[in-house]
């Protein structure tokens, strides 16, 4: 049986987290001695973590204060594999890996396409010279998405033997339960149709050019709504937004919500309005929940995603424009499609199969 240390920042409302949870939960207990240290042990997913998985307070603000408790924990667990994900931290244990006990490896999982994340940056030359330095120094590297391997391969020198490509895990029964939980929010709503977008309020997350399009949707559906669910720095920013344009009356923001699946269901649209993304769960879960979707192109995993399940009509180039037709129900065979590419079983094999090999 190998023991497997996952460690992560928190477990704060967000996809990478998610997964992570996702992962604590089915990775076969007969293979796999499964433990979590979080950088702070904070956040709404806390709740998730299986009573058999040991978690550990590593008490840090931040990943730069948790070097040596990692390293504390690590030489004390001597685990087989450490498993991270979040690329600051990733960086932090590829630092670390000399001092680790020899026959540790180490798995980093990219949740972001890192050029983007690069290019975004304060000093671009110096993360650029991090990732490529470093990254190549993990024993394997999971991305999220074609894309994110390519970029990887091409722009960091990975070797491509380190770099793989595994899917974000679709646990279509949980979420449809956690749909079927608590009434329609739009119930006592006049508006229709009722338009979701989820994530946090950050600059990835393109909420400024979704607020953008809609005064345009609005001369073709006047009682249309906006509901966006997340929190974040930006929230005044794109209130400010919405003053501007005059639509403050038909944008909504509620916050983040525990259970987002519920909003889905009963949405007319879910739009996916970022800059970039790793492989954006939230989509997927859309799809579960059957919510009409649309999504803007974009540097990441998107688009594989759009063709995998047949949506590519569906997929906008560059900027945000609202048809009829992006309300119709989703394409025939999209669901079993989503199952067949990212359904949680398929992909716990996959990951149990590379934690295997190593």
């Amino acid at each position: 049986m190998k023991k497997v240390l996952f460690i992560l920042p928190s477990l704060r409302g967000g996809g990478a987290e998610r997964v992570m949870v996702t992962l604590l939960k089915y990775l076969d207990r007969n293979k796999f001695d499964l433990h979590l240290a979080l950088i702070s042990k904070e956040g709404p997913y806390l709740a998730e973590v299986p009573d058999d998985v040991p978690v550990y307070d590593l008490k840090a603000k931040r990943v730069r204060y948790a070097f040596i408790p990692m390293l504390k924990l690590i030489r004390q667990l001597k685990p087989d594999i450490v498993f991270s994900t979040l690329g600051h931290l990733n960086l932090a244990l590829i630092m670390l890996k000399i001092l680790m006990p020899s026959h540790t490896r180490l798995i980093v999982r990219e949740a972001n396409t890192v050029s983007e994340i690069v290019k975004l940056s304060s000093k671009p030359w110096l993360w650029k010279f991090f990732y490529k330095t470093m990254y190549k120094r993990a024993d394997l590297i999971v991305c999220q998405s074609d894309y994110m391997k390519q970029d990887l391969i091409e722009n960091f020198k990975v070797p491509e033997q380190k770099a793989i490509r595994i899917y974000n895990p679709v646990d279509v029964d949980t979420i449809r339960k956690k749909a079927n939980l608590g009434e329609n929010p739009f119930l006592h709503s006049p508006t229709s149709p009722n338009i979701v977008a989820i994530g946090r309020l950050v600059y990835q997350k393109g909420f400024d050019r979704l607020l953008q399009a809609m005064p345009q949707l609005l001369k073709e559906k006047p009682n249309a709504k906006l509901w966006i669910l997340g929190e974040g720095p930006l929230e005044e920013e794109l209130k400010e937004q919405c003053i501007r344009l005059g639509i403050v009356e038909k944008v909504e923001f509620v916050g983040f919500q525990k259970n987002p699946y519920v909003w889905l269901k009963h949405a007319d649209l879910f739009v996916l309005s970022s800059y970039y993304e790793g492989l954006p769960n939230v989509l997927l879960e859309a799809i579960a929940c059957e919510c009409p979707v649309v999504a803007i192109n974009h540097p990441g995993g998107t688009k594989e995603i759009m063709e995998r399940l047949g949506l590519m009509s569906r997929l906008k180039d560059n900027e945000l424009t609202f048809s009829s037709h992006f309300f119709n129900p989703l394409e025939e065979d999209c669901l079993k499609l989503l199952n067949e590419w990212f359904g949680l079983e398929e992909v716990v094999k996959h990951y149990e199969s590379y934690l295997s090999s190593l």
